[in-house]
């Protein structure tokens, strides 16, 4: 590890092209040793087509295909076309044929981001760790993999020095998303993972998808403009008894923000993606080794971060 490792975090893209970019060309213009995409990367949210010979429409509406889909690139609102109203009501009705049709979706999307991420990336110096969110459905993992793409949602990866451990899996929602534990099941999670790395751990950072509770990183906006904290009292649980220097965070997306547990700095840049804007963390971590031989001893401190947008 250098004597400052560069490391920018984004996440909650949910399916907007123009903010995947906007991640890499942030990345290139910093300068980072690291990108780290931290979940729900993917589109959640979908528009229902009707297709009659050379119209289309939504609902009652006829819509246009090239508005469609340039409104699809910003907003991650992705178009399912279907040629007779019964399949759309087949749609809207069965679970398991849904779940197929936005599946087949997501391999066009994964691939066409992979092609776009080679391009973009070919001649860079950084390298990108990606991980799902509970928004993304399992199968997606295994779709970016045949791809050339390794999640890393099951494994231990160093950045420089570092060593990072990383879990898309939340705290239970009122929406029933696709990855989502009870507090006590996801404890047991993110021991096993814990288990993977040394008992010192100070030289680690956490990804998880899910903020801790009640900090600045989980307030969500409520009925009448009330903000409550709804993090996982687990992975606060777990930042306090192992102290990472960096916890990473996202799901919340209306509570960016910076706090401390501890010594730990923990981090959520939120996301507006409806608007195609980026939210970023940019992070630099800082490196200072003492002494020589068996009594070399190396520590890390957070010397920067910075939350931004664009």
């Amino acid at each position: 590890m250098p004597i400052e490792t560069k490391i920018l975090f984004v996440t909650d893209i949910h399916g907007s092209e123009t903010v995947f970019r906007k991640a890499l060309n942030a990345a290139k213009m910093f300068s980072v040793d690291y990108l780290i995409l931290g979940g729900d990367l993917f589109s959640k949210d979908f528009i229902l087509i009707l297709r009659k010979g050379n119209f289309y429409y939504a609902g009652e509406e006829e819509i246009g295909l090239n508005e469609l889909y340039k409104n699809y690139k910003i907003t991650g609102l992705a178009p399912l076309i279907f040629d007779k109203k019964e399949e759309m009501d087949e749609f809207l009705s069965n679970k398991a044929y849904r779940k197929e049709k936005i599946l087949d979706f997501l391999e066009g999307q994964i691939e066409e981001w992979v092609k776009i991420f080679n391009e973009k990336t070919g001649n860079s110096n950084f390298i990108t760790y990606w991980n799902t969110g509970n928004d993304d459905p399992l199968e997606v993992d295994d779709k970016l993999k045949r791809h050339g793409i390794e999640v890393v949602e099951d494994k231990v990866v160093n950045v420089g020095d570092l060593l990072m451990v990383s879990c898309g899996y939340v705290n239970p929602t009122p929406w029933n998303t696709y990855r989502e534990l009870p507090e006590s099941t996801l404890f047991n999670r993110l021991q096993d993972k814990l288990k993977k790395i040394s008992e010192s751990i100070e030289g680690v950072i956490f990804n998880f998808h899910a903020p801790p509770y009640n900090t600045k990183l989980d307030l969500a906006v409520m009925e009448e403009n009330q903000r409550k904290h709804v993090g996982s009292t687990t992975i606060r649980e777990i930042i306090e008894k192992h102290q990472p220097i960096l916890s990473l965070h996202g799901h919340i997306h209306e509570s960016a923000g910076i706090d401390n547990i501890g010594k730990t700095k923990v981090v959520n840049p939120g996301s507006e993606y409806k608007e195609g804007i980026l939210n970023y963390a940019y992070i630099v971590i800082k490196k200072e080794s003492k002494g020589f031989g068996r009594l070399y001893l190396k520590s890390f401190n957070v010397k920067t971060v910075h939350l931004g947008k664009g």
